[in-house]
């Protein structure tokens, strides 16, 4: 099974594809350079902080021990000294160091912590912290600042899952804007497909492209040419058909009263039954001849009217001249409805309609079978008639030109395609089906009409 696809769908697939691959680098790009601003910046209050706790913390000391060139190094759990509150444990710790290394004073900080081997000045990075180590002060006072390297990870993980959310949301909006975006764009192919669907055998005016985009304009010009000589190829066989049917006309006519009034002035002669014959092949071609005039009359496009009409009345009309037929009267069954039917259709359209429906339904109904013609208030007209199923195969094909369900040479394979034809130009529906509804067996052939 072939898998349909949209344009506008695709368009949209790929360009939403496009834009999510932008989007993933451009957050991918927007990630390490936040990792970067980030550690900058606490790189840089590190070192502020240091430079700014040297003097305060150096001071502290002093007054705390007067004869500070005599200690020994500090252990832990030294005096404390946290000027920016509680908090400054969990987030900075520091220590206070001399020329040679030794720890004179530091802040409370998690066993884990590990300090830097070296004191030269700048950055460095342990296991557990980042640090910075000012250069010696005046006093000889040395100053490192640390903080914790999983506080700066969870720090950036939160700015960038702060980034990532809001820009999850645009992919959907991406989608949704770039598939409105899409069938905006595409809109003119939209109108190009609705003015080839009105085109048929019965319509093929050039379409206008002034209104096109640029890239629709060469394959609208494109198909208007090739429209063009479909329609004079089209013409021409119309305009043949129809001329060669006219010129048939009166031959026909003419061959067919002669073979006539020859058979009526010497009845029961030897040759009466070769007469006979030809009566009977004259009769067929003229049969011919009127689906032939009817084919041309439908491929130029009759079939739907301007004005409404009573096709009650009209069908009434067209089962008198049934009734007066003394073969085929008392195999009509008939049933219409007692009020009008409105409907807008041509009346020599409906005529050749319903009489290709009811020819062929008689031609093809066993002897003295009934044929029942029906119509609806809603304007649908039923033809049914008995006779075998008609297999599914040969049902599909009955309605195209010159295709004949039955090996008998009866008909021309015309009547049910000019029905077919004629019920498409007049926009109503045409169906049929064997066996016909409530039946084993049997056909019925059903147009409904456009109606008011």
């Amino acid at each position: 099974m072939t898998r349909r696809h949209s344009l506008a769908a695709r368009l949209s697939r790929h360009v939403t594809a496009g834009f999510a691959a932008v989007w993933l680098l451009a957050l991918v790009a927007t990630a390490l350079a936040l990792m970067a601003e980030q550690e900058e910046l606490a790189d840089i209050t590190i070192q502020r902080t240091a430079q700014v706790f040297l003097p305060a913390v150096a001071s502290d000391f002093r007054q705390r021990n007067p004869d500070a060139a005599a200690l020994p190094v500090e252990v832990q759990g030294a005096p404390r000294f946290d000027p920016a509150g509680d908090t400054i444990d969990k987030t900075l710790v520091y220590r206070l160091l001399d020329r040679s290394g030794r720890g004179l004073m530091q802040s409370r900080a998690p066993e884990d912590t590990v300090y830097p081997d070296s004191i030269a000045q700048g950055f460095a990075r342990t296991a557990s912290h980042v640090f910075y180590t000012t250069a010696p002060n005046a006093e000889g006072f040395i100053m490192q600042v640390g903080d914790l390297r999983a506080e700066r990870f969870e720090a950036y993980a939160d700015s960038f899952l702060a980034l990532t959310l809001p820009m999850l949301a645009i992919l959907p909006l991406a989608w949704l804007l770039v598939g409105w975006i899409g069938r905006r764009s595409l809109a003119p192919l939209d109108r190009l497909r609705d003015e080839i669907a009105q085109r048929g055998d019965a319509r093929l005016d050039p379409i206008e492209a002034e209104d096109q985009p640029d890239e629709l304009r060469a394959i609208t010009a494109t198909l208007n040419g090739f429209m063009i000589r479909l329609s004079r190829a089209l013409d021409g066989e119309r305009a043949f058909a129809t001329n060669a049917a006219h010129e048939l006309r009166t031959p026909v006519a003419i061959a067919l009263a002669q073979v006539q009034r020859l058979r009526a002035e010497a009845p029961g002669a030897p040759q009466d039954s070769r007469l006979a014959a030809i009566e009977e092949a004259l009769k067929r071609m003229t049969r011919l001849v009127v689906r032939l005039l009817q084919l041309a009359r439908t491929d130029a496009g009759i079939g739907l009217s301007d004005q409404t009409r009573d096709i009650r009345a009209l069908l009434d009309l067209m089962l008198e001249d049934i009734r007066r037929d003394p073969a085929r009267a008392p195999r009509l069954r008939a049933a219409l409805p007692d009020g009008p039917v409105m409907a807008r259709i041509d009346p020599d359209a409906l005529a050749m309609l319903v009489g290709n429906l009811i020819d062929n339904a008689f031609q093809h109904a066993p002897a003295a079978s009934p044929v029942s013609v029906t119509l609806s208030p809603g304007g649908t007209i039923r033809v049914q008639n008995d006779g075998p199923v008609i297999p599914p195969d040969t049902l599909r094909r009955l309605s195209e030109r010159f295709h004949r369900g039955t090996a008998r040479g009866e008909g021309f394979g015309l009547g049910l395609h000019i029905a077919e034809r004629i019920a498409h130009h007049t926009g109503g529906t045409f169906e049929i089906v064997s066996p016909r509804p409530g039946s084993e067996q049997g056909f019925q052939a059903s147009f409904t009409a456009p109606t008011e």
